[in-house]
């Protein structure tokens, strides 16, 4: 009898000590961050090396794509696993709360699975649309976004609030320049995570999220980024003159959105600080500034001892035009505004220094930490797990990454071509062995009849009515 004691005390401590090895997840989202990076190449421009040491750690997907390029419904489809086209949730005015009243959110997946679910920053979309729901909340504890924290009293970028003639330039939400303050938004976000990271006791399984707003606009940065991109050696996107003469209007509309943009600071000299040189000066600016928000983040990791035991997930929801197919928004169906930073870090399944090419999609990361925790399968979701592809990043995938921008409206990324296919039936064909920038559209061409037919049997055969 006594033997009998001893051996269920010892497999109750084994069984503690097995359930206290869950492993944690730290989930950093970056608003707006395209691929112009140095995590993509040591060539670009934006200098981000804790995004490269956050890759060394793990597997770094160089194709990888948002399902749509906004925040609201970028953000609703990867924490509730649905495409747009599933959930109905196509733009920034679609609140989610209300056409998903019932959906399990991935972070209160894990919540109802003995995690702690503890957020900041921005995760979901801030605003009215975007927010959690209040009556079920998907964290535990979450410290809102610290939106335009410490602005300015006048705009940095020249143009003056309260001019009717230049549109939303008017607004500080759109500014962009050094911001020399004491604390900025994100840091809010960092230094709560941060606390909490060092604060909350081992023994809990911790479902941790992360939400950098930057570079999202206003691009701010402190000055010390700015001065790694000098403006006499700044580099700019190509802008071949009539880029949009072979893109069907409705490609040519998308390029409009939020055109006051383009069309005012495409007209400045240089020097303004209004001007589109010194606008890409402070993207560029602001996605540095944010990687150093990530290195923070993985110093405090690394500083509490939970290394070891976290999965570590890093994506943007979505890219952002510079200038490039005259273009200085993100709602659009080409490569800058869908192609985004995604890097997983799972102990004992990842390699370090692992690069995945194969085409995917944020739409996966639900189903890939579902399998990584290993979790309830949840039959419903439309992405699936990239659990194979971490183990093996070179073996045979066959499905390309699917992007939509408003109902009928959708581009099919495949490893070597983007095909693009309007609610009107227009077409547009990239084949980015060439034309990494998407300069001349293929489609009308007869020799690339297949390669659209191949392409477009991956189009969503069904899609919810836009609401």
């Amino acid at each position: 009898m006594k033997n009998l004691i001893t051996l269920c005390i010892l497999m109750g401590f084994v069984m503690s000590i097995h359930a206290a090895k869950k492993p944690n997840v730290l989930f950093i989202a970056i608003d707006d961050m395209n691929d112009w990076t140095t995590l993509f190449d040591d060539n670009n421009p934006i200098k981000t090396p804790n995004l490269k040491r956050l890759a060394a750690r793990g597997c770094f997907f160089t194709r990888a794509y948002c399902t749509t390029p906004a925040c609201n419904p970028s953000r609703v489809s990867i924490l509730t696993g649905l495409r747009p086209s599933t959930s109905g949730v196509y733009s920034n005015g679609n609140a989610w709360k209300s056409l998903l009243p019932n959906v399990v959110t991935l972070p209160q997946h894990f919540k109802e699975n003995d995690y702690a679910t503890i957020g900041a920053g921005k995760i979901f979309h801030h605003g009215g649309t975007g927010v959690d729901r209040k009556d079920k909340p998907s964290f535990e504890k979450f410290f809102p976004l610290q939106l335009h924290a410490n602005k300015p009293k006048h705009n940095y970028n020249g143009y003056r609030r309260g001019d009717k003639k230049i549109g939303a330039l008017a607004h500080y939400g759109w500014d962009w320049g050094v911001h020399d303050v004491d604390k900025q938004t994100d840091e809010y976000t960092v230094n709560y995570i941060n606390k909490v990271m060092a604060e909350y006791p081992k023994d809990k399984s911790l479902f941790l999220a992360a939400g950098i707003f930057r570079p999202h606009l206003p691009f701010w940065a402190p000055p010390a980024s700015f001065a790694r991109y000098p403006l006499d050696q700044l580099r700019l996107p190509p802008m071949p003159r009539n880029d949009l003469n072979d893109v069907p209007p409705i490609g040519r509309n998308m390029s409009r959105t939020e055109g006051f943009i383009w069309d005012n600071a495409s007209k400045k000299a240089p020097e303004h600080p209004g001007s589109l040189k010194k606008m890409v000066q402070a993207y560029q600016a602001a996605s540095d500034y944010s990687d150093e928000m990530v290195g923070r983040l993985l110093d405090q990791l690394d500083k509490t001892g939970r290394a070891e035991n976290t999965i570590i997930i890093l994506w943007s929801d979505h890219g952002y035009h510079l200038g490039d197919k005259s273009a200085t928004v993100k709602f659009t169906l080409w490569e800058k505004a869908n192609h985004v930073p995604f890097i997983i870090v799972a102990p004992g399944i990842t390699k370090p220094g692992t690069r995945c090419d194969r085409p995917v999609s944020l739409v996966d990361i639900f189903p890939t930490l579902n399998e990584l925790a290993n979790l309830p399968v949840k039959v419903e979701l439309d992405g699936q797990s990239l659990v194979p592809l971490l183990k093996n990043p070179q073996m045979n995938w066959k499905r390309p990454a699917l992007m939509t921008q408003n109902p009928g409206n959708h581009a099919i990324r495949s490893d070597r071509w983007r095909y693009i296919r309007y609610k009107d039936g227009t077409e547009e064909l990239y084949d980015h062995s060439k034309d990494p920038w998407e300069h001349e559209n293929l489609a009308s061409n007869p020799e690339y009849k297949a390669i659209k037919e191949q392409h477009k049997k991956w189009l969503p055969k069904n899609e919810k009515a836009f609401r």
